[in-house]
């Protein structure tokens, strides 16, 4: 087994040259022999591992009766049972030993190379950081950040942790939470950070080209990164998650499809990723697809934000008004005050007919902007609703002046289809440049 590999499965992480199982970030204890079954079974994932391998390589040279064995699958069971997904990852073949079942995603981590060098210290609290990460939410990420700061705190060129940062900022911005002025120059600066000490680090590659994409719109540099990243590390699902969204935009929806599930073979139960699948069958007008995608994530977490916002927005394509405000409204529940899903409220309200609770979406997001961010792009697509063209272009100006990132998607987004015929409209996507 190559020992420098760091094995995800489910919500664990398991890296076997530290002797560390963390489940959510924290460690989770396990006895030296149970550590050992496990990671023999992990490294052998989907294939049958007979009771003799397994003794042989866990009790060398040692005579130990089977119950041995059998109590620590017992142990093991109990440990991975705490998170449901990690029930029944082990299989027993009756008779002949066992099989690991669980979709396992192993990479030779640039974490892992830099952690020579660093400490274990630095190393729990970078997964930590890259698990608050993975929750897409304003207050997770404030506590990623604060993991990636320990971590660099504790060894100053852990590589990883600068690209953690990077990804932190970039969504951010990408949430809307801060202006894009604020969060994508900030995340551009941890990534070339990440890159000067570590030019094979293929995280910090995708993190810079999501800042390209998103913030510089520099579709051929953009690109270029994403394929860097892919050719340092196939593994790194992210990397063909961004990549796909790239592609997407571009109007390569093929290409983008298949990197999209290259994405999901790689980390099958990421939540942003399985969302970024519905994302596809919405902007590609598969809202059947869709729902049944997004109900999938919200299988797998109810409270998943983003999952309730693409669904809502699916509902509205398929005039299921009252069903597309119930979810955001769900999301606004988890994320109170959230400008982007108010705005999304405030469109459907107006083209729904209801113009008082529209107007009153438009009030609501100019108090707000009194004290945080509010995406420019959001107030204009009120405005549509409403059927207010020329207030509705006035605010797309101005979110070219703020550079919002979602205008990356301006020619996609079935939301202007009101505002398409007028030449303003052909005008502001002749500015941004897309790649033809």
């Amino acid at each position: 087994m190559h020992e420098d590999r760091v094995f995800e499965f489910g919500n664990f992480i398991l890296v076997p040259k530290e002797r560390l199982l963390l489940c959510g970030g924290e460690p989770v204890p396990l006895t030296p022999k149970a550590f050992d079954v496990l990671v023999f079974l992990v490294d052998r994932s989907g294939h049958l591992v007979s009771k003799g391998d397994l003794l042989r390589e866990v009790w060398p040279d040692t005579l130990v009766e089977e119950v041995n064995l059998t109590v620590n699958i017992s142990a093991l069971r109990k440990v991975l049972g705490r998170d449901w997904k990690g029930a029944g990852m082990i299989q027993t073949v009756p008779t002949y030993g066992y099989r690991f079942v669980g979709p396992v995603m192993a990479r030779d981590a640039a974490a892992c190379r830099a952690f020579d060098d660093g400490s274990a210290d630095a190393y729990r609290a970078y997964l930590r950081g890259r698990f608050d990460w993975s929750q897409r939410s304003e207050a997770g990420l404030t506590r990623a950040i604060e993991h990636f700061q320990r971590t660099v705190q504790i060894d100053p060129i852990f590589a990883p942790a600068y690209s953690g940062m990077a990804d932190c900022y970039a969504t951010l911005g990408y949430l809307s939470s801060l202006a894009p002025s604020e969060a994508f120059p900030v995340a551009r600066r941890y990534a070339a950070k990440a890159l000067e000490l570590d030019q094979s680090l293929a995280e910090a590659h995708a993190s810079l080209g999501f800042v390209k994409l998103y913030f510089d719109w520099d579709w051929a540099g953009a690109e270029a990164e994403f394929q860097r990243a892919i050719a340092l590390d196939p593994n790194y699902a992210p990397s063909h998650e961004w990549y796909s969204i790239f592609l997407l935009a571009a109007r390569r929806p093929e290409d983008g499809f298949r990197e999209i599930q290259l994405a999901r073979r790689r980390d099958p139960l990421s939540l942003s990723v399985n969302t970024d699948l519905g994302f596809h069958d919405y902007y590609t007008g598969r809202y059947g697809e869709a729902v049944k995608q997004l109900k999938f994530v919200l299988e797998l977490d109810k409270d998943f934000p983003p999952a309730h916002l693409w669904l809502g927005r699916t509902y509205q394509e398929l005039g299921r008004f009252n069903d597309a405000l119930a979810e955001f409204q769900r999301v606004e529940a988890k994320l109170p005050e959230w400008p982007v899903s108010i705005a999304a409220r405030g469109f459907v309200a107006g083209v729904a007919g209801r113009t008082d609770e529209a107007r009153n979406t438009l009030a609501e997001l100019r108090r707000l902007a009194g004290k945080k961010f509010v995406t420019s792009y959001g107030v204009a697509l009120v405005h549509a609703g409403l059927g207010q063209k020329n207030s509705a272009f006035a605010w797309l100006e101005k979110a070219f002046d703020e550079r919002s990132h979602w205008l990356v998607w301006l020619r996609l987004d079935p939301r202007w289809k009101e505002l398409r015929s007028d030449p303003r409209f052909a005008e502001l996507v002749r500015r941004m440049g897309y790649p033809e």
